[in-house]
């Protein structure tokens, strides 16, 4: 199975084709802490072969920099289309976070796991902003 493209974004849905807005997005500006954070959307998009297709399951950690969870991991199941012979599916997935209160400035990541093996991992981070930055 291979990673199209994996990001984290303001919002997005997953259809025949994949909206998003935000993409790109790397950092929270935070005057103060803690902070929550009231919405964003992660966006994966897999490829599989005919012998790859199937259920799976799907772990995602978000960690601070120390590795610990600041939420308790989202888990689930998805379904990729068994493809004809010689041709591959698509599966295109949004998993939403809601208001995740992060605790320190510092350094994050997203860690997403097929199976029990990460295929990917998404750094951002927590910062004050600039004087001349809006929040």
């Amino acid at each position: 199975m291979n990673l199209d493209f994996a990001f984290i974004c303001d919002y997005a849905e997953a259809g025949a084709k994949l909206n998003a807005l935000g993409i790109g997005f790397d950092t929270i500006f935070a005057r103060q802490l803690p902070v929550r954070h009231l919405h964003f959307s992660l966006v994966l998009q897999l490829r599989a072969s005919v012998t790859e297709a199937g259920r799976k399951s799907i772990t995602v950690n978000l960690i601070d920099e120390d590795g610990k969870d600041i939420i308790p991991a989202v888990q689930g199941q998805f379904n990729i289309a068994r493809p004809e012979v010689g041709a591959y599916s698509i599966g295109r997935f949004v998993v939403e976070f809601g208001n995740v209160e992060f605790q320190h400035y510092g350094s994050y990541s997203m860690h997403i796991n097929i199976e029990g093996s990460e295929i990917t991992s998404i750094p951002f981070r927590v910062t004050a902003p600039p004087d001349n930055k809006a929040v």
